[in-house]
This record gives C-alpha cells, structure tokens and sequence, in this order.
C-alpha cells in the first residue's frame, strides 16, 4: 500500500505546527514592497496546457543545456500504484509523455519530489521514494537511469544502511564520465528511537552508468530533518546547499563543495540566527553559470519571514552579504534562475496587490539593485496542496510549475522582459 504523508513530512512536533500557523498569520501583515512590487494584474504569467492529468501531483522542471524544457510528476495508475512520467517542452506543445518508473508502494509526499535530468552523454536519471516497512517514516531513495539504448534500468538504492528510516530530498547532478552525483538525506541513526532520536544527516554517492554507487559519503551530521536540498555544478566542482540544524535549534543554509575526490567542511552561507523548533519545509535554491552562484533561501528571524538571495564568484567558497528580496509576506519555497551576467530570477510564494495566494518572481541584480516583483500565478492557496513550485528559464520565457489541490499540475510562462 502506498504511504502517503501526514500533513508535513515528519511530524513537527507542537513547536513546529504553531510555528506554521505562526508564519501563516504572519502573512496576513503587510508587505513593505507590495506597492510598488506588483501590477495591477492579477497575473503576469500565461497559463500553459500541461500533459499531466487532473490527478497526478509532485511536479519538478529542469531546463536542459540546450533549452530544452524537462517536466516530470507523479501519476496514479491504478489502485495503490503510481509511475514517474515525464515530457519535453517545445515552445507550447508538450512531447506525448513517457515513463521513468511505475511500482507499488511508493512514498508519495507534497513536499519531497521526485525528478528527472538529463545527462551530457544523452542518457537519463531520475529519482524517487519507495516505502520500506509499516511505519510511514520508513522510506527509501530509488534511482534509476536509462541504458544507451533509452531502456529504463533497474532502480538502484544510493544508501546501503538497509534501515527502516527516512531517505529523501535527493539532488541529483551530472558527474565526468558519463556518472551522477547524488545526494539525500538520511536518517539511519534514528532507527529504532520511533522518530524520537538520533540525527538527519546529508549524505551523497557517485552512481557509474550501470547504477554501482561509489564515493559514498557522511557530508553533514546533524541537518533539518525535512527541508530540500539543492545541487549545482561550478567550473570544477559541485556544490551543494541545504538547511542545517544547530544544537540550540538554529536552521542556517550551509554549503558542501565536491572536487570529485574529497568533499568540503560544510560552511554558513549567513549566519540568519532563525531558532525554530520545528522544520519548517522550506529549503534553499542554487543557481550556478560557471564560477557565478546565486543563492536564494527563506528565513524569519525574530518571526518576521524574508526571501534572501546572496551571490558568489568564486564558486561558491564566498558569498556577499544577502540581500532582501521579499519581507513580511512570503512563506518560502524558494527558487532562483539567472536571466544574464549580473541579474536572477528568483521566485516564491507570497501574495499579489489584492493580498490573493500568488507564486512571485523578481529580477535581482548582484549589485542589489532590484525591480518590482510581479505575480506570475495566482495560486488557490500556499498551503501544502501547492506543492514545491519550480522555476527554470529556457531562451526569453521563465517557466514554472506547481499543484493546484483540486485541478493538479500546472504550468506557466512569463516573459522575461516582463521583470524589466
């Protein structure tokens, strides 16, 4: 039988679940760029047709390096089964859709997406959960990729601890020689403590063509417990960004780079000092074009919510001083594109001029300088029914997806001369 999740991925705890109404309430206050941030319109983005049905959920987007649109999801097909299925974007017309996976059993999660990448040699991999026991917070990563030929192989598990505990939150990034990078998640030191003990920790591995997992690796000891991670590759190296947590429960973003031999000491991006006890869902974003990285995270120190984006040239091993992109409205689930040399996308949930549930975007350059935000969607709600929005760019047109409770994946576009 499929295990779904409760209404946050782990359980939060009372501290948690007050801290979601907290932010919500939070919400309702006013936003300090809300009047000159956003048009009149309702929505700047154009709604586009999109090949998942009404039913299906868990979208994610991936720009290849040749534009190409990539968009995978998570559809039932029959009682108790889903499959991963994907499509390619050509301007408006979607490709006839096609299928990673299928199997009984799957962690399904608003939260936790599975997704697809292309890999530089033509192949393809892609990620998903797959329960591992009774208890639903017993979960595994499932890997798997296309041979030369295009045939879907064999999934494959990148952790080799055979817990009943939670693996998730996989980034997945293509690695020389035809390998992947991966990384998760992973909560094996909680087995047998029922949720109540032990540690979330961030590991990774490097997956051959044929699905072997070497390099496997301890990356952090003790992170958040349900908040994204995030991959990007620099000029020789890959970065990894994802939500950390202290011993007095302060939920920094910290960093981990891979050469391809050693990994990194993790580093703060910024010292934030958001002490929360509870996870809050919502992690970082990368966005890397050789050495130039931006990061955009949501933080709410003192309880007032914020949309940060920061900026490195040097692949990372520095970041400026962040820069405030949304504050007051925004409940987070970030992502960030760049649009040239010195100028992002970044995205996130918060409200349109009429205070309505929307997915916001704002042009940011790395001076600080910024233009007013602009709705690209109303949304029905922001809460978890809209899933983890996703944001990617291909030629002059932003791209973006999310869930709507009731109609299911959605798409949009938005001209990037809008956000001028």
């Amino acid at each position: 039988m499929t295990q779904y999740a409760p209404s946050l991925p782990r359980p939060l705890r009372l501290g948690g679940l007050l801290l979601a109404g907290m932010l919500l309430a939070l919400g309702c206050q006013s936003d300090p760029d809300s009047p000159t941030a956003t048009s009149a319109s309702p929505e700047a983005g154009t709604r586009l047709d999109g090949p998942a049905p009404a039913e299906s959920g868990q979208p994610h987007l991936h720009a290849g390096e040749d534009g190409t649109v990539w968009m995978s999801w998570v559809e039932p097909v029959g009682e108790d089964r889903h499959a991963l299925r994907y499509a390619t974007l050509d301007d408006t017309s979607w490709a006839p859709p096609r299928t990673a996976a299928r199997g009984g059993d799957w962690f399904v999660n608003w939260a936790d997406v599975p997704s697809l990448r292309p890999l530089p040699s033509g192949r393809l991999a892609a990620q998903y959960l797959r329960s591992t026991g009774p208890d639903p917070l017993a979960y595994a990563v499932q890997i798997t990729q296309t041979d030369g030929a295009g045939t879907w192989q064999s999934a494959v598990r990148p952790h080799d601890d055979g817990t009943a505990t939670e693996h998730g939150f996989v980034s997945l990034l293509p690695w020389p020689d035809d390998r992947l990078l991966a990384v998760w998640l992973d909560g094996r030191t909680m087995a047998g403590r029922d949720g109540h003990g032990g540690e979330m920790t961030l590991r990774g591995g490097v997956l051959d063509a044929t699905g072997t997992v070497e390099q496997r690796a301890l990356l952090d000891d003790r992170t958040c417990e349900c908040c994204p991670t995030t991959a990007v590759r620099t000029k020789g190296e890959a970065l990894v960004a994802y939500r950390d947590r202290s011993a007095d429960e302060v939920r920094n973003i910290r960093l981990v780079r891979f050469d391809g031999q050693s990994w990194s000491d993790p580093a703060v991006l910024h010292d934030d000092g958001w002490r929360i006890e509870g996870c809050p869902v919502n992690g970082p974003a990368l966005a890397a074009a050789g050495d130039r990285v931006a990061a955009a995270w949501y933080t709410a120190p003192g309880g007032v919510p914020r949309v940060n984006v920061a900026f490195s040239a040097d692949g990372g091993r520095q970041f400026g001083d962040p820069i405030v992109v949304a504050k007051g409205t925004p409940t987070g689930r970030v992502d960030v594109v760049w649009l040239g040399e010195d100028r992002v996308a970044v995205s996130w949930l918060g409200t349109s001029a009429d205070d309505a549930p929307a997915l916001r975007v704002r042009a940011m350059a790395t001076d600080g300088a910024s233009r007013p935000a602009v709705p690209m969607a109303t949304l029905a709600s922001d809460s978890r029914g809209v899933g983890m929005p996703r944001l990617v760019r291909s030629g002059p047109h932003l791209y973006a997806t999310w869930t709507h409770p009731e109609e299911g994946v959605q798409v949009g576009r938005l001209r990037t001369n809008a956000l001028r």
